[in-house]
């Protein structure tokens, strides 16, 4: 009587059905995200979102490997890629510390007006940065962070290098302002934001404190139309388009002399246009080149996107962490940087 043959384990038939049928979809949706940038809302938030629908792939490979579900792996090879290649410096970045010395300290902060309070505090007391970015400051609080941290006795909008553009932004600094010039050429729809060039002990650093159009995601027709930027979709044009002005912008200060840092908040990840948009301009990107783990910084920690950077040029990233938001809806990113 000739053996029955043995039947293979539900388990296994379920995982390789879920590992090709996830695989598809996932390599269907870095398709989508490549092809379509920012200029949908849906690829928008597939980008913005990534770094979570796109985890399952480096648990699947692995898993399609043991049952030799070659269809399975066939499939999840585009998102364990992209995968890798967004988490992957993170652990070889801690293979390389840093083995110089600070020269500045600088940070970015999305205050959430009044509500992150306590976060700015924590932050300028404990991290103790040179030089800082921040966004959506209420004008009560610039009065208040002139009486209540004279460690920075330097701001974009004191005066002293003349009229501040305009927008949410302000920049605080241990160093002396030399010039202040809005910054021209955004698109309609965009926050102005301003060039504060600094003097760094004899060296000229400029600094930009951006914030970039907001998405308005799952918003209410009546918060859609008092966004300035419109709806998601139509945002996500004009953060693509803000990023590359910015762009130009940072090579020009370059191409002057100028060290550049650009931080602020995205309201982008890694995946959306905007930060692609601007590393290829010539900016490098600090977590990236140096932070150890990924960095959630939009939403209470931990976060849903890393939306919130510190950008260089002229700069080398030593080391890049993020604080608690006391109260606000970002955290803090603070950056260790060294001249050349």
């Amino acid at each position: 009587m000739p053996p029955t043959p043995s039947r293979r384990p539900r388990w296994r038939t379920w995982s390789r059905w879920v590992g090709t049928g996830y695989g598809l979809l996932a390599t269907a949706a870095v398709l989508l995200v490549l092809a379509s940038s920012d200029a949908h809302a849906l690829s928008y938030v597939l980008g913005l979102f990534a770094s979570w629908w796109l985890a399952p792939a480096l648990v699947l490979v692995p898993l399609a490997a043991a049952t030799a579900s070659w269809r399975a792996l066939a499939a999840l090879s585009v998102p364990a890629v992209v995968a890798g290649g967004l988490v992957g410096p993170y652990a070889l970045n801690r293979f390389t510390p840093a083995d110089r010395t600070a020269d500045l300290r600088v940070a970015t902060f999305n205050t959430s007006a009044a509500a992150g309070a306590q976060g700015l505090r924590t932050l300028l007391e404990q991290a103790r940065p040179d030089v800082v970015a921040l966004q959506e400051v209420a004008d009560r609080q610039r009065a208040d962070l002139a009486r209540s941290h004279p460690r920075y006795p330097h701001r974009s909008d004191d005066g002293s290098g003349g009229p501040r553009g305009g927008g949410d932004g302000l920049v605080l600094s241990r160093w002396p302002v030399l010039e202040v010039r809005p910054v021209t050429g955004l698109p309609a729809g965009a926050r102005p934001a301003d060039v504060v060039v600094l003097d760094v002990d004899g060296r000229r650093l400029a600094v930009l404190s951006v914030h970039l159009a907001s998405p308005c995601l799952f918003c209410p027709e009546r918060s859609v139309r008092r966004n300035p930027a419109g709806d998601t979709g139509s945002a996500a044009r004009v953060r693509v388009a803000e990023a590359r002005r910015y762009g130009e912008v940072a090579r020009e200060l370059r191409a002057g002399g100028n060290a550049v840092v650009l931080a602020g908040d995205l309201n982008s990840a890694e995946l959306n246009e905007p930060l692609r948009s601007l590393t290829r301009s010539g900016l490098t990107d600090v977590h990236r080149a140096v932070g150890t783990r990924p960095q959630l910084t939009r939403g209470s920690s931990p976060g849903f996107a890393r939306v919130d950077v510190v950008l260089v040029s002229g700069l080398v990233p030593l080391a890049d962490g993020e604080l608690g938001p006391g109260g606000s809806t970002h955290s803090p990113v603070v950056a260790d940087l060294a001249w050349p």
